[in-house]
């Protein structure tokens, strides 16, 4: 236990000081303090504690806390318009719980975990996580910081992951766990540790059994990251890419991979900026894009295409090859296809006012003024098509 004052959102503060108050032992837990030890803003804050979900219900009432899963039970706080997700202390579950019946006839690794709603203490909850670096333990309250691994403190400031326990089962057990390894050497310019790494490595088949609404899941908020460009670089390097995205591996040495770099890196700079917001269709778009202008354009980058709805069906198709095998949702499909093929619209059509009042044109606009930066580097472009008030979201999620 170390004492240290870490800059937690005063609301988080109060959430943890009320359930302590009610006699439970609460800490901030995971990405958050992994963050704000690294000097990041963290994008959520994640809750753990030693109340069940129906004590944690009895101290915020029904109407702002809401039990949901059904392989992790959880509770989500409603605060203002965000939602913080609080857990109940964990430990190993036992190895006897029933694989799922869809699964009985299918082969899956001995160790995979089904269940794991079996409450513990909080050092019991440390050990059964994933890595060092997300098994620490805060208390904004008392400023205290636990590392039952003994191993989190100096792993995050060493830049190191490092599975707890035995790699390889702890990868059986959850083998998303590999996916999430790669996100944090991609995300922070982290490395695996040797032991770490070679179990990776050898456990990599293990993701096919993985559900794909859980990867298609992870696909979205990797989509949504800012550092998503280096995340895709870190999924190619240690192999897991041919895998997750085996379109994007299989064209990974050519120039129109090297423009979706590009393409991601500008995004990801203009959201940093506050230039525009977080939108997944607008990162499906970006990342198709290129393929698009080798597939039904001239072949070279920033050349685009000529509009026909021969070429409009070939973009539909594109969107749904290059994101297999996830099953993306048709929403956000059909936004980034709109995005896809307004693009010509912008560089051939005259009257500007029929395309700022499509649906979609803010999305579109800004997968434009992208290009721009990165290729054209034209001034009539963003004057020639101004930001737009009208349907600037697709209905929804305004992330889609």
């Amino acid at each position: 236990m170390t004492k240290k004052t870490l800059q937690v959102a005063p609301y988080i503060t109060d959430i943890i000081a009320r359930l302590q108050e009610a006699g439970y032992e609460t800490y901030v837990v995971g990405g958050a303090i992994r963050d704000l030890m690294l000097g990041r803003e963290p994008k959520d804050y994640d809750i753990s504690t030693s109340a069940t979900p129906e004590q944690v219900k009895d101290v915020f009432g029904r109407r702002r806390a809401r039990i949901i899963g059904r392989r992790f039970k959880l509770v989500h706080l409603y605060q203002g318009m965000e939602i913080i997700e609080i857990s109940t202390f964990r430990r190993m579950p036992e190895k006897t719980a029933k694989v799922p019946a869809k699964l009985k006839d299918q082969p899956v690794p001995e160790n995979m975990i089904f269940h794991d709603n079996e409450f513990g203490t909080s050092e019991e909850d440390a050990w059964r996580r994933d890595f060092t670096v997300n098994a620490l333990f805060y208390d904004p309250v008392s400023h205290k910081l636990i590392d039952h691994t003994k191993s989190g403190i100096d792993d995050i400031n060493n830049g190191i992951v490092r599975a707890i326990g035995d790699a390889s089962l702890r990868f059986e057990e959850d083998p998303v766990r590999m996916l999430r390894a790669l996100k944090l050497v991609g995300q922070y310019g982290f490395k695996l540790c040797p032991e770490t790494e070679t179990s990776l490595r050898e456990c990599l088949p293990l993701i096919t059994h993985a559900a794909e609404s859980r990867l298609t899941l992870e696909l979205e908020k990797i989509l949504q990251n800012i550092h998503c460009a280096k995340i895709f670089s870190s999924f190619h390097q240690y192999g897991f890419l041919s895998y997750f995205l085996p379109f994007l591996h299989d064209n990974w040495n050519t120039p129109a991979r090297e423009y979706v770099m590009e393409l991601l890196e500008e995004r990801n700079n203009r959201i940093t900026q506050g230039r525009y917001r977080v939108s997944v269709s607008l990162a499906v778009a970006a990342i198709t894009l290129p393929f698009a202008e080798m597939l039904v354009g001239f072949g070279e980058k920033g050349k685009l295409w000529e509009y026909s709805t021969e070429t409009n069906d070939q973009l539909c198709n594109l969107v749904s090859e290059v994101f297999k095998p996830h099953n993306l949702v048709k929403r956000l499909v059909f936004s980034a296809q709109r995005i896809l093929i307004m693009q010509t619209a912008f560089l051939h059509f005259q009257k500007t006012t029929k395309v700022i009042s499509m649906q979609g044109y803010a999305h579109a606009r800004e997968l434009l003024m992208i290009q721009n930066a990165v290729t054209w580097h034209s001034k009539e472009l963003p004057v020639k098509w101004p930001h737009e008030i009208h349907h600037s979201t697709t209905h929804g999620d305004k992330r889609r």
